[in-house]
């Protein structure tokens, strides 16, 4: 009876640390078949070496290093993961105390049911405030304070509690109740995050479209003057006609051409998201000598959202120029183009391997990180790799959230 109850505690455990999982790390590497299969794998190993070894070192190993190695399919940084295993750990032990504190040393509390029950009420009470909550990715250098206030109140907890006293009861919820803090001075850092991002993001649109501004007023007066004149122009071509001086036609239509055309509007798709952050972004690798290459195709209307092609095509941009800076040879190709509802978007640019971004550790990495996160919404995914000296970077995705 007390083996079937520790394998059925167990399994309510690990589908606990399934369910915790997903939902603080998000979306896994891997499909929902394999994804659940990995945890299927955990169970067997570690009821197996429970229930054989009944050693609590061999069991703390197991309640860490296997979590640990499942977390390497999601997509999450490497400190989320390690702050979400090292504080589930925390957590469990703290309810583990607890119950022996209330319980005393009985076979229900031994076999980890009672136990088990609690920490799936606690993730469960944590999915439904999750549950409808925008996860919004990013690295945050406070992440490890936040690990060793977790690794802090396990040791204390190994080194106090040593009865199953009132006292041990109280120390365990005061130590259990600092690791739930610890999850919400985590997401307060990432409403924070994410407000500053998108205030940034906001930011680069204004500037953006009021590049975009001065190029249409530019392009306008442009019109104005050359309207103003036009039946000089005419009478000018018809008297080269007539005297048949076909170089001469040439040579004043490309004068009147470069009347007209305005160099630092690069994209003409008619899109007024695209093409301001387009021609803003260019225009800016254009100040310091990039040779520009693009090809852009898309139609006037997508079912894109401005905030969210800001993120994807901006954060793209930002990361091309970025690197373009820093580097020797400046080549940057454009090429973006709509097929059948598909959008698809490649950057290549060249760039110093030796070169090391070193930014502040809130905001390094959060490009990609912001982009890949967007693409979910509309069934994209990105690709990007280095190659010798320069670096190809492709985004695909649907033209709808459908």
């Amino acid at each position: 009876m007390s083996t079937i109850l520790c394998i059925v505690s167990n399994a309510i455990r690990v589908y606990t640390i399934y369910v915790f999982m997903n939902i603080f790390l998000g979306k896994s590497r891997l499909n929902i078949l394999l994804n659940r299969l990995t945890y299927v794998s955990y169970f067997f190993v570690d009821t197996l070496c429970w229930l054989y070894a009944q050693n609590s070192t061999l069991n703390l190993i197991l309640n860490t290093l296997p979590i640990l190695l499942i977390t390497f399919q999601y997509y999450s940084s490497w400190s989320k993961k390690v702050f979400s295993v090292i504080s589930s750990c925390a957590i469990g032990m703290f309810i583990d105390w607890v119950a022996f504190a209330i319980f005393d040393d009985n076979k229900i509390i031994k076999s980890g049911f009672i136990q088990a029950v609690i920490f799936l009420i606690c993730c469960s009470l944590f999915r439904y405030y999750y549950k409808n909550k925008d996860e919004y990715p990013f690295k945050s250098k406070y992440s490890w304070l936040l690990i060793l206030t977790s690794i802090g109140t396990a040791l204390i907890g190994v080194l106090t509690v040593n009865n199953n006293s009132s006292y041990d009861y109280l120390i365990a919820l005061i130590l259990l109740f600092i690791n739930f803090m610890n999850f919400y001075i985590y997401n307060l850092e990432q409403e924070s995050f994410k407000a500053h991002h998108k205030l940034k993001l906001i930011e680069t649109s204004n500037y953006a479209y009021q590049n975009q501004i001065k190029i249409m007023n530019e392009s306008q007066q442009k019109i104005r003057f050359l309207r103003h004149d036009f039946y000089r122009h005419i009478n000018k071509l018809k008297l080269l006609s007539e005297e048949n001086d076909i170089k001469s036609i040439r040579q004043y239509l490309n004068e009147m051409e470069d009347a007209v055309v305005i160099k630092k509007e690069y994209s003409k798709t008619g899109n007024e998201d695209v093409d301001s952050l387009l021609n803003y972004e260019l225009s800016l690798a254009d100040e310091f000598g990039v040779e520009i290459i693009y090809d852009v195709n898309l139609p006037e209307k997508l079912n894109i959202s401005s905030f969210d092609i800001t993120i994807i095509l901006g954060n793209l941009m930002d990361n091309a120029i970025e690197a373009l800076r820093h580097s020797e040879r400046k080549l940057l190709k454009v090429n973006i183009q709509f097929n059948k509802g598909i959008i698809r978007i490649d950057i290549e640019n060249s760039y110093d391997p030796t070169y090391r971004k070193k930014n502040d550790g809130r905001e390094h990495g959060i490009g990609l990180l912001s982009v890949e996160n967007t693409l979910q919404k509309y069934h994209g995914k990105l690709d990007s790799y280095p190659e010798e000296s320069k670096y190809h970077t492709t985004a695909i995705f649907y033209n709808s959230l459908d």
